[in-house]
């Protein structure tokens, strides 16, 4: 049994770690989804970034998670209709739905498009007060003009078919093998210049310092004239005005290879509480339950629950028929607020020369590409029409 994450058990050479001093036009502090996407941005407009990394790239909440692709912010469209308003809650989706075919048009630049399979994505509901809510949420995507096909409960997959439940088909989702695609979009940002320095620990908050910004690392630092800290989980740590951004661990598990299809797509049911998908190898990656992890969830350390490990293992069962051994069980750290969106922007007190992205409350690596475009915008031109879209860092 491992405890490695099954994206991450494969191969790997990390670079060299920083020693000494380094200047750059942009440091950027983590090298998962956001800290790639917003060194691929910066890039592309010419300037001269340093990534870095306390360990390894897609080695935080972007190689920890449970390999989704998908559009739209945490909580059912719906919902967040309700609490940001019809206006915000359209432009978010939107959004994603563009950051989507960013993506995917870069990983196929990157070589790195069979990661991705868009077979499309179902929301499952577990009873049939969900199914309820499952069908206002097909009426609201689609008086907003948004893609979302109602399922019958007994049309769903499998052994999730029940005559009380409902389904709703997102065919721009999909899932992703996640170390794969950042591992193939960081080496072509290296092949295009940017510097790597990965297992390089930042010790202490990017400080403005005269008229640039000092990172300072276990082992050197980066002089630059503007700093990203793109982090999730650990944003706070960072960026302590973000301190409403809280980490949280989240249970995932992984089987042997499967001689059947079981799930053509993936699902998540229960509001999102477990979700599952068949890898291209055949294998069920399944998670969920952080609700009986309970406040044991709320940690910045990512070690299994062997309670929620136990439910996952009678999920897989009940649900999906699926008796396969187990051969990976991990967790991530992963940011949520209560709001619940994602923090982005300058940090204050900053003068602007400190910029940071996170807290996208489990869904960040579509979410990530869209927080990227407003930090990237902030850095090259200081403006960005969609700055709105998200919370500042210290709401």
């Amino acid at each position: 049994m491992s405890t490695v994450p099954l994206w991450q058990d494969e191969p790997y050479a990390p670079r060299p770690p920083l020693e000494g001093a380094v200047t750059a036009d942009v440091c950027v502090v983590g090298a998962g989804a956001g800290g790639l996407a917003t060194a691929h941005r910066l890039s592309a407009a010419g300037l001269s970034v340093v990534v870095v990394d306390r360990a390894e790239v897609a080695s935080g909440a972007s190689g920890r998670n449970g390999g989704f692709f998908l559009a739209g912010a945490a909580p059912a469209y719906g919902e967040t209709r309700a609490l940001w308003g019809r206006e915000r809650a359209a432009a978010v989706h939107a959004a994603t739905l563009a950051a989507q075919r960013e993506m995917l048009a870069v990983a196929e630049a990157v070589g790195a498009r069979g990661a991705f399979r868009v077979d499309g994505l179902m929301r499952v509901a577990a009873d049939a007060a969900e199914a309820a809510e499952v069908r206002a949420d097909a009426a609201a995507l689609a008086q907003d003009g948004f893609p979302g096909d109602p399922v019958a409960g007994e049309d769903l997959p499998g052994r999730l078919a029940r005559p009380d439940r409902a389904g709703l088909f997102f065919p721009h989702d999909g899932s992703v093998h996640p170390v794969r695609w950042l591992r193939a979009l960081a080496a072509a940002l290296e092949r295009d210049g940017v510097r790597f320095h990965e297992r390089t620990a930042v010790v202490a908050p990017p400080s403005v310092d005269g008229d640039g910004v000092r990172v300072s690392t276990i082992a050197g630092e980066v002089r630059c004239d503007r700093a990203v800290v793109a982090a999730d989980g650990d944003l706070a740590a960072l960026v302590p005005s973000a301190a409403a951004v809280r980490p949280r661990r989240l249970n995932m598990l992984a089987t042997a290879p499967l001689g059947e299809t079981v799930l053509p797509f993936p699902v998540y049911v229960r509001h999102g509480y477990e979700y599952a998908h068949q890898t291209a190898d055949g294998r069920i990656a399944l998670g969920g339950f952080s609700d009986l992890d309970g406040p044991a969830s709320w940690t910045d350390r990512a070690e299994v629950s062997a309670p929620v490990q136990a439910r996952l293992d009678r999920w897989l069962a009940e649900e999906l028929g699926v008796t396969a051994p187990v051969t990976h069980r991990w967790a991530g750290v992963v940011g949520f607020a209560d709001d619940p969106l994602p923090r982005c922007g300058p940090v204050p007190g900053s003068d602007g020369r400190v910029l940071a992205l996170g807290g996208y409350n489990g869904t960040g690596h579509v979410q990530a590409w869209v927080a990227s475009r407003v930090v990237a915008d902030l850095v090259t031109t200081g403006t960005s029409a969609d700055a709105g879209l998200y919370a500042p860092v210290d709401a």
